[in-house]
């Protein structure tokens, strides 16, 4: 079961991206036309955000509105076409709507719009992109509800694609799902990537798709992982922490460094009161702590379930009976 949601969310991930770009290349040259308003990407080219005009920054480019849109009708659909007594628990349904806000938070609300002016706001986006947003849509496994929604055909196509080898292979995918993953948060921090992303609209989409795409594919792994009982869930609490080292000693070199990694966003945020190499250091601090506490506390969920399912692996009375 598991390998089936992951060959689909890489396939999705993948086919999503060249739509996007497709769809990105076409919206750029007519935001080019636009101005400053509603309709446009969170890229350099226009006006810095300001406080004064903070709530009126909001960003409704339909390259990103409109897939938001389309995944949440689906999955309302999809809660529609399901009777009553297999739809998915409240629990579930609450977890989706907090993943969708918190995407929402980061592509829509006035946080885009800041993340091309202040290096720490681009964090907060950061964080909601690759731990907040991607952690809430596993935990609700939307998987079954939205393929309910889709035409007979496509859901009949996508049925036909289950296979249960991940369960068999969990390290594989763990590994390949860390490496992934991991690369991922290095290679768009770096200065020429980020700061062209932030210039170029087609770019700057396949940032947000590929950052969404490949921690959605991360986080899910590590659940599935978890859910399943054995020995995969150590490695995947081990993987965790290895993410919280590694994105710390970003997040340190961020804090740390006596140099302004990102030369545009010190021209555009003198109105925030913030000396560049202050707002860099926010941004460090945001992405060391915050984002690592979620690493850092799934892990231990993780270890804590390993042993208590050991003590009571060994004590078959206590097993037995529920009582430890």
């Amino acid at each position: 079961m598991s390998g089936f949601w992951v060959k689909a969310s890489m396939r999705f991930g993948l086919y999503g991206a060249g739509a996007f770009l497709v769809w990105a290349g076409s919206a750029s040259a007519a935001e080019a036309d636009l101005p400053f308003g509603l309709l446009t990407l969170c890229l350099a080219t226009l006006p810095e955000t300001r406080p004064e005009q903070l709530w009126a920054s909001w960003s409704l480019a339909p390259v990103i509105v409109l897939p938001l849109l389309l995944v949440a009708t689906l999955y309302g659909r999809g809660l529609h076409v399901l009777y009553s007594d297999i739809r998915p628990p409240l629990t579930q349904r609450v977890l989706f709507v907090a993943g969708m806000a918190c995407l929402v938070v980061a592509l829509v609300s006035p946080l885009c719009r800041m993340a091309s002016t202040l290096a720490w706001a681009h964090m907060v986006q950061h964080v909601l992109l690759v731990a907040g947003a991607p952690l809430l849509l596993a935990l609700s496994r939307p998987g079954r509800v939205l393929i309910a929604a889709l035409p007979e055909r496509l859901r009949m196509t996508l049925e036909a694609m289950r296979t249960d080898r991940a369960a068999s292979q969990p390290y594989a995918y763990l590994l390949a799902s860390f490496v992934l993953y991991g690369a991922n948060i290095w290679f768009w921090h770096v200065p020429a990537l980020y700061q062209g992303a932030l210039m170029d609209a087609g770019l700057h989409v396949l940032m947000v798709a590929v950052l969404l795409a490949v921690s959605l594919l991360f986080w899910h792994v590590i659940l599935e992982t978890y859910r399943i009982p054995g020995p995969g869930s150590g490695l995947a609490a081990a993987l965790l922490f290895f993410t919280f080292l590694h994105t710390a000693v970003l997040g340190l070199l961020l804090a740390l460094s006596p140099q302004v990694w990102y030369p545009l966003m010190a021209l555009r945020g003198a109105a925030w009161g913030l000396l560049p190499i202050d707002d860099q250091r926010l941004a460090g601090l945001i992405m060391w702590i915050p984002m690592g506490g979620v690493y850092f506390a799934t892990a231990l969920v993780i270890m804590g379930r390993l042993i208590t399912g050991s003590s009571r692996a060994a004590d078959p009375a206590a097993a037995s009976t529920g009582v430890e």
